[in-house]
């Protein structure tokens, strides 16, 4: 059973930029689709649309069979950069959708402590976030999103901006969280490692004006420990993907008529 639904969805923007050509895709229930693809290849933007937060030009977005027209509780969106209240504390920022949603203050604390738990942070409830790391903050947002309960997590290069070590453990965090809570994930990003290693699934969009390229499964089972990087079935989906995102970026930079 399909949880999104995205039919024949485009994006121009005034002045005319298409950034995305008519898009279909289907997301089924616990489905963690991972989206690569060339810069402004609307990636972003179809993660926009579908959070509410862009109007497709054509098409609709539906989610669990009804119309997405504005943002609403029933998406979570993590973006790259952390977009907590710098004035709040890490359990007043996972509690503040809790709060918008009208629950008791008692049960906002108890939800907010249990993600907090789950994304490594107890002990760190009490500090704002400018007292935290990079990827603590970046849990901090996840645990914020998890806490509501949505129905879709919609993730935007949410550790892009994380030095190397630090991106791969919250890789694994994240894997272990899904793999728990069994979410539906649309995740962004432009890693082909981590596409692979993320997703179930893996969406590949064309340069400019973006169109989905090819979608592919992960022939990787759970739960997935590091080492599968080093895998043959890793490696092969690796090389195919790089190549996929190579004759596009060719293309976006005018070179797929010359030689390689």
């Amino acid at each position: 059973m399909n949880i999104l639904d995205i039919s024949g969805v485009s994006k121009t923007f005034p002045g005319g930029t298409v950034a995305l050509q008519a898009t279909d895709l289907a997301v089924q229930e616990n489905d963690f689709i991972t989206i690569l693809g060339p810069s402004g290849c609307g990636k972003s933007t179809l993660l926009r649309m579908v959070a509410g937060l862009d109007t497709p030009t054509t098409g609709a977005i539906a989610l669990d069979g009804r119309p997405v027209t504005a943002p609403g509780a029933d998406r979570g969106m993590v973006f790259q950069s952390y977009t907590l209240f710098p004035w709040l504390t890490i359990l007043q920022n996972v509690c503040f959708g809790l709060r918008e949603k009208g629950l008791p203050l008692a049960d906002q604390k108890a939800r907010a402590m249990e993600f907090i738990g789950k994304v490594g942070l107890k002990g760190f409830e009490g500090h704002f976030p400018k007292q935290l790391s990079g990827g603590m903050q970046q849990r901090t947002a996840l645990a914020r999103a998890l806490a509501n309960d949505p129905r879709i997590l919609l993730m935007d290069e949410p550790f892009g901006a994380l030095d190397h070590q630090t991106r791969e453990l919250m890789q694994e965090l994240l894997q272990g969280i899904w793999e728990a809570e069994r979410k539906t994930v649309l995740f962004v990003t432009h890693d082909i490692d981590e596409a692979i290693f993320m997703g179930n699934r893996v969406v590949v969009m064309s340069a400019r004006p973006g169109r989905i390229k090819c979608d592919l499964p992960v022939p990787i089972a759970h739960p997935r420990h590091y080492s599968v990087k080093t895998t043959p079935e890793f490696i092969e989906l690796k090389a195919r993907l790089t190549e996929e995102i190579r004759v596009e970026v060719r293309r976006a930079a005018g070179l797929e008529n010359t030689p390689a």
